[in-house]
């Protein structure tokens, strides 16, 4: 069985810069359970997909989440859905906005480190 994290690698398909493009295939394994009949991607996924581009960005796959500041679920995300990622860094600090060609799903801020 495949992992969430499996799952968000092989769901990327590109980078440009500050671009991440992934795309949410509807046998994405964390719609198994969320929900039964009516599957959503679960924030926490999201969240993942998030610090999976900070570690692209700082070329490390080593860090880990250490804080999130403020997170806002807007738009539920569902399966075969073309995710693109705008990932902005300082430092440490990590704002993320997740959406589609038209709409924002989620907007995610966190810190990650070491």
């Amino acid at each position: 069985m495949k992992t969430v994290k499996e799952d968000i690698t092989n769901s990327f398909e590109g980078r440009d810069g500050d671009n991440f493009i992934f795309d949410i295939k509807k046998d994405f394994t964390a719609f198994k359970g969320h929900f039964p009949g009516r599957p959503l991607l679960p924030g926490i996924v999201q969240i993942e997909i998030a610090l999976f581009c900070a570690k692209k960005i700082l070329n490390d796959d080593t860090i880990k989440l250490k804080e999130v500041i403020k997170v806002k679920f807007i738009k539920p995300v569902l399966p075969q859905t073309r995710l693109f990622v705008n990932a902005q860094a300082a430092g440490n600090k990590f704002k993320i906005l997740i959406k589609d060609k038209n709409e924002t799903y989620s907007q995610i801020h966190f810190t990650a480190g070491n």
